[in-house]
């Protein structure tokens, strides 16, 4: 989308990238915003997006790539370093500084497989090991390390063997009383690359040495003793020497370094672009900004748009133009009300963030918001115009106005402060009306703001233009700067001039000038205004009490849940006891009918037959609230709900949790514990309860038998006459393979099968106990068999 500099400055969008600007790292990062250009179509928008999208979803699942985002930038540099052929050391340091940089960032982003736009990011950053390996003998301090050449080693060699050989020298002289009466401070100086001694003034002339120069505080001077001079000129010669090595070696750095420039410089732009792209989700995050929606219509929705200047002060406007309203589209909007109201602040807010967002800028916005494709944005609202300043008075622009009309195709937004104001107001409405026609029939997209009732009345009775008004409170005679969408507003001047003190003489003769039917149409927009405002006020009540009947109607539903829950825990557990207490009156009269004489037992039989049939009711009673507790268990479940291998899941109506390993025609194997079983899809919940580690085996022989026969077994669904032949060869060849306790899981049903298996456990002379399971076990539908040691 193509925006003159001209309107940018018109729409202070510079300033408007404050907020983004204040959470800038770095200048890298500020010389990507401070140049940042608007997309140029809108497959460049649409990768703009991507990339702050992707970017944030690295910060959600891996926390980013971390570097050091207050690097300084190094190609403004490179202009100087072309002309002299040399950078210095510490200039070679920050280089060093943004190619690390470059480096660990392009090592981190090659972990966001899946986020194409990144990967195009990271492809920008190029490889710059050589460099980074060749500046390494650049030390911390911007000095060359003694490595940086066999030369600079051998020559810095030289220099110190040159310098304890003058420390010694200086020694001897500082040890002889003649020559140490005469010194300032017994001390051996270092200036200029030459070894001197501070004498007092008396003594210059019977110093043996030259003078140098005089102290700071003029009492003593330092003199190079005749000793030190072989040694001096020897180091001033050695001293030469580093310096001309170090400048061969600089230079070599320097050429290496400019011929990777641009490299560098796209580096930088890729981590200037990267710490943008933070900012930006910091003010997502922690303001409320929106990424808008694209969209290919030529449109835009702007919900809840604040002006970024103004921060938090702004007052939240919904503004639209080229969507459908009340069943009909509308490419005109035209906005009206009286000064200081906000008329202008809304016309900015719209050119601002549409700007923003074909920068690829997420908006102080809310959710909701679209941005269409648009090939530019003309704006004449004024040169005095400050949003800081909180003027809203401007005078239009024909030039500006003309030079418009000869651009703006059916594909433009254009945005018109105070149309047909600054000249004679009859004149100015009717060009106002015909500027606005000539548009409209361009299809463009037009934002208008005006004073002029012909205007207001144009965009009243016109298809496909609509009107908007600036809220007015009558009662403080104050705006409240909200946008009423669908009805033209009032200029409310003589209400104003009241407020501010006007005589009611000069008030009454206004009032007698206004023509019949002008007083007739502001009386009637006033009150539109007035019953759009009641209104607007009843849908906000309304909407706060739907709210509240929501949160009411969610929390009674919670309770709902939360007392069935209750009831059902209850229930379950009673059940659980009552099965208890039952299997052991049915193993007792068993046990004592085994004991019984075989005349006696016939007589027994007939009586616990009785008995058992009132078992089996209270059974079935049991039963039967155990599958509507299943049914409600899976009629709660969330919809959608994938079960995928690694996903912890709940069988239905137990308390069996355990992680899918895999899924298969409609079945999952579980790991629950000890247990590996398989269960139809339909019957596993979500959970956010742990599976039990399995349990590991005590020894490798154990392991062996062990894992040839299953820790436990499913017969969940089958007959008796199909399932007991498994029960009874599963639980022999269990026990021979050394496990101490198996589980089968029999599932809860009627309970048939559960009583079937446990009549064959109090058979079996190697079954030491059973029992059902517990909480977090399985419950009814599992029974858990110990064997005898």
């Amino acid at each position: 989308m193509r925006v003159a500099p001209s309107v940018l400055e018109l729409l202070e969008f510079g300033k408007a990238l404050n907020p983004l600007r204040e959470r800038l790292r770095g200048e890298l990062g500020e010389r990507v915003l401070s140049t940042l250009p608007l997309a140029g179509d809108f497959e460049q928008l649409k990768r703009r997006e991507a990339l702050l999208r992707e970017w944030m979803d690295l910060l959600d699942h891996q926390g980013g790539v971390q570097w050091n985002a207050s690097l300084p930038a190094v190609t403004p540099l490179f202009a100087g370093a072309r002309r002299s052929g040399i950078l210095s050391g510490e200039e070679l340091l920050m280089v060093r500084g943004v190619l690390a940089a470059a480096r660990h960032v392009r090592e981190g982003l090659s972990q966001s497989e899946g986020r194409p736009a990144l990967e195009a990011e990271r492809r920008r950053l190029r490889d710059f090991s050589p460099e980074l390996e060749a500046l390494a003998v650049v030390e911390d301090s911007g000095r060359l390390a003694d490595s940086a050449s066999p030369k600079l080693l051998s020559i810095r060699g030289e220099l110190e063997s040159l310098k304890r050989a003058g420390r010694r020298t200086a020694q001897r002289l500082l040890d002889d009383t003649n020559i140490l009466n005469m010194l300032q401070e017994r001390s051996l100086s270092w200036r200029d690359g030459r070894f001197l001694l501070l004498v007092r003034q008396e003594y210059i002339n019977r110093f043996p040495g030259l003078a140098v120069e005089r102290s700071a505080s003029g009492n003593s001077v330092y003199m190079e003793p005749r000793l030190l001079s072989s040694v001096n000129n020897s180091l001033m010669m050695k001293s030469r020497d580093e310096r001309d090595e170090e400048q061969l070696i600089l230079l070599e750095l320097t050429r290496k370094v400019l011929s990777r420039e641009g490299a560098i410089a796209e580096a930088e732009r890729v981590l200037g672009e990267l710490d943008l792209l933070g900012a930006c989700d910091t003010l997502i995050r922690t303001k409320g900004w929106v990424i808008p929606e694209l969209t290919q219509a030529r449109a835009f929705s702007l919900i809840g748009a604040r002006h970024p200047l103004l921060k938090d002060a702004a007052v939240p406007v919904d503004v639209a133009c080229g969507v459908e309203r009340e069943g009909r589209r509308f490419n005109a909007l035209v906005v009206t009300g009286p000064n200081t109201g906000g008329k202008t602040v809304v016309l900015k807010t719209a050119g601002v963030l549409l700007a923003m967002a074909w920068a690829g800028l997420p908006l102080p916005a809310r959710d909701g918001t679209k941005v269409g494709c648009f090939d530019a944005l003309y704006a004449d609202i004024g040169d005095e115009q400050s949003i800081e300043q909180n003027l809203s008075t401007f005078s239009a622009h024909l030039k500006k106005i003309i030079e418009i009309l000869k651009s703006a195709t059916g594909s433009s937004v254009v945005l018109l402060d105070e149309l047909g104001s600054g000249t004679d107001p009859q004149e100015g409405a009717a060009l106002g009306v015909a500027i606005l026609e000539t548009l409209r029939r361009r299809g463009v997209l037009t934002l208008a703001t005006t004073h002029h009732n012909p205007i207001k009345q144009y965009a009243l009775t016109t298809s496909g233009v609509e009107t908007a008004s600036m809220e007015f409170d009558a009662e403080r005679l104050a705006p409240t700067y909200r946008l009423l969408m669908g009805v033209p507003g009032r200029s409310n001047a003589l209400m104003i001039a009241r407020r501010y003190g006007m005589p009611e003489e000069v008030l009454a003769l206004a009032r007698g000038e206004l023509a019949a039917h002008e007083i007739s149409a502001e009386e009637l927009m006033g009150e539109l205004n007035e019953r759009r405002a009641a209104l607007a006020q009843a849908e906000r009540e309304l909407a706060d009490s739907v709210q509240e009947a929501e949160r009411l109607k969610q929390a009674y539903r919670d309770r709902v849940a939360e007392i069935d829950h209750q009831r059902d825990s209850i229930m379950e557990a009673a059940d659980r006891r009552a099965e208890r207490l039952l299997s052991r009156a049915e193993e007792t009269s068993r046990g004592m009918i085994r004991d019984l004489e075989e005349s006696v037992k016939m007589a027994a039989n007939r009586g616990l037959n009785g008995r058992r049939q009132e078992i089996y009711k209270l059974r079935s009673g049991m039963d039967k609230r155990r599958g509507k507790r299943v049914e409600r268990e899976l009629e709660a479940r969330p919809k959608p709900f994938s079960v995928e291998p690694g996903v912890t899941v709940q069988v239905a109506g137990s308390g069996i949790v355990g992680l899918v390993e895999e899924v298969r025609n409609g079945r999952a194997t579980l790991t629950a514990g000890p247990m590996h079983l398989e269960v139809p899809v339909e019957q596993l919940l979500p959970t956010e309860k742990k599976a039990k580690a399995a349990v590991p085996p005590s020894d490798t022989a154990r392991e062996i038998w062990v894992e040839s026969v299953p820790a436990s077994l499913m017969v969940r669904g089958m007959n008796v006459g199909e399932a007991m032949p498994l029960v009874e060869s599963y639980l022999d060849r269990a026990y021979r393979s050394g496990h101490s306790t198996v589980t089968v899981i029999h599932g809860r049903g009627e309970g048939i099968l559960r009583r079937e298996v446990h009549a064959l456990c109090a058979r079996l002379k190697y079954v030491q106990e059973y029992r059902l399971g517990g909480e977090g076990e399985g419950g009814f539908g599992v029974t858990f068999v110990t064997f005898r040691k």
